[in-house]
């Protein structure tokens, strides 16, 4: 039996702890969509390893789901049941050809105001907290736009978290937004812009180092940076990403990026 076809029979039987005999009531057939979709969007965030294997490089997904009513939560309870589904979260990552970590957890939330349906969240553990008195303040930076036609051509990055991309906002299969992006660049625009994926790479600030770094988040054509006439690669999806430094040349595809220290 393939392994899609297991998972739907174990969600059949959830379903009827439910609905009894029937396996089915007001929208089960969505919920069930949403734990396919779920299942696709993190099997879609394996990468190519070191010695070129593909892996998961995650050891902690948190799923965010909306329930507007009591009963729709109790059906998502039932489907979405974490140690369940943590074991079908491994049945198709391997049968993927997808190494996956030792340690798996995954955990389950309701927001209260949730933007979307469904929000698949994939991260690695957390280091242990840095100590209030050796944290770094946050240190301002730009990004200034060289090749391509992005929507900030000179954006401040006065904030931890920046996300870049080829949209304002990307939808999941079935047109839902599960990420925002800070700074896009969009296709019509310029030509060196269709270069540039969806949910390309996004920059974040350290405090425990006081280091700007970046990350590829899986692009298409990659990410790079140019650093006195050498090139260096940013790997997709590598838990450390990659430090920046004043005068960085960021390449997304064929869009370019200058990495600066604002005017005073």
């Amino acid at each position: 039996m393939s392994i899609l076809r297991r998972i739907e029979k174990t969600l059949d039987e959830r379903l009827r702890g439910i609905f009894g005999r029937s396996g089915s009531g007001p929208g089960s057939s969505e919920a069930i969509e949403l734990y396919r979709e779920a299942l696709d969007q993190i099997a879609a965030r394996a990468t190519v390893g070191v010695r070129g294997d593909r892996v998961f490089p995650f050891d902690r997904i948190r799923i965010e789901l909306k329930a507007d009513t009591p009963e729709r939560k109790s059906m998502l309870d039932a489907l979405f049941a974490p140690d369940p589904m943590a074991g079908d979260v491994r049945a198709t990552l391997v049968e993927a050809g997808v190494a996956i970590p030792a340690a798996l957890a995954i955990a389950i939330d309701y927001p209260e105001n949730p933007a979307v349906e469904l929000r698949v969240l994939c991260e690695k553990a957390a280091a242990a907290p840095i100590p209030a008195s050796t944290a770094r303040p946050l240190v301002p930076m730009r990004l200034v736009t060289l090749a391509g036609a992005s929507s900030i051509p000179d954006f401040l990055m006065d904030r931890a978290h920046i996300s870049i991309g080829r949209v304002d906002e990307v939808p999941d299969s079935l047109g839902r937004a599960i990420r925002r992006n800070d700074l896009f660049f969009p296709e019509a625009d310029a030509e060196a812009n269709a270069s540039v994926s969806r949910a390309h790479a996004h920059i974040r600030f350290e405090p425990s180092t006081g280091e700007w770094r970046i990350y590829d988040d899986g692009s298409s054509l990659g990410t790079s940076i140019f650093r006195e006439g050498r090139r260096i690669d940013v790997p997709a999806h590598a838990a450390r990403g990659v430090t920046l430094r004043a005068g960085d040349e960021i390449y997304l595809g064929q869009a370019r990026l200058r990495f600066e220290a604002p005017v005073s």
